[in-house]
């Protein structure tokens, strides 16, 4: 069975198999996508780019590690948040908190995808800078809802460190892209939606007015003389509806 595993390097990258016509690539480092249409995406699971990370201190089960550690798939993000330790500041996948401080034990740039035989399941590989330190997190397909991290800690191996990732991401197909930003609610993007049709409809007026029909000056704003009046209109609706319609003098009385 051939199982090809992936990095990323700043760029999209597309890895076939000897042997096979199944291609894989992997845009951002959380996104498996094979030529088929199907995809491993971990986009949901993870916090925002410079947010605090989506698994924050989480402790080692392994009672030998007295270790916190934090976890973020696809996007960096400082930690702690006052900047107290720059070692984990940049480029940041997993960040281990030890006695000895903070340390970026897995950088997004070395993401790399691997079919781990012993699991049947994916799992991503991430090394710090040097590659002297080793991070597995292995992908849990799940059907719960709510995404968990368990975290081994360091295992025998030197420099080695294993953690669980269970989520219905984590399942072939399980998430798509996200609809809305993580942290953004349905009214804040129903908002940004009417700016920009706003911004749209105020751009294209402005353009046909000028070189369609030639205006010039305040004669550039669309449909102006609807918008003198519009505050006037308001101001009837509003009384129209306080009075319930009584005496209402631009009705004709039958």
């Amino acid at each position: 069975m051939c199982v090809p595993g992936m990095r990323v390097v700043g760029a999209v990258l597309a890895v076939t198999c000897l042997g096979s016509s199944q291609a894989l690539t992997l845009i951002p480092p959380c996104l498996l996508k094979f030529d088929n249409g199907s995809s491993v995406n971990l986009m949901m699971v993870a916090a925002e780019p410079l947010d605090a990370p989506r698994f924050i201190d989480v402790t080692a089960e392994n009672k030998l590690d007295h270790s916190k550690y934090s976890y973020n798939p696809c996007y960096s993000y400082v930690y702690p948040p006052d900047g107290e330790a720059m070692a984990c500041s940049k480029d940041v996948a997993v960040c281990q908190a030890s006695k000895y401080g903070y340390s970026n034990i897995g950088t997004q740039s070395s993401a790399v995808f691997h079919y781990s035989n012993e699991t049947g399941g994916w799992m991503i590989i991430y090394k710090n800078y040097n590659g002297n330190s080793v991070t597995n997190v292995f992908l849990q397909c799940s059907n719960d809802t709510v995404d968990s991290l368990h975290v081994w800690g360091k295992t025998e191996k030197k420099s080695v460190y294993n953690m669980t990732l269970v989520s219905r991401c984590a399942c072939v197909d399980g998430c798509g892209y996200p609809i809305l930003p993580r942290g953004m609610s349905l009214g804040s993007f129903l908002l940004l939606l009417l700016l920009l049709a706003i911004l749209l409809y105020l751009l294209v007026g402005y353009v046909y007015r000028r070189f369609v029909i030639g205006a010039r000056g305040i004669e550039l704003f669309p449909h102006l003389s609807f918008w003198r009046e519009f505050p006037y209109l308001v101001q009837d609706g509003f009384l129209f509806l306080i009075k319930c319609g009584q005496d209402d003098l631009t009705y004709e009385r039958i």
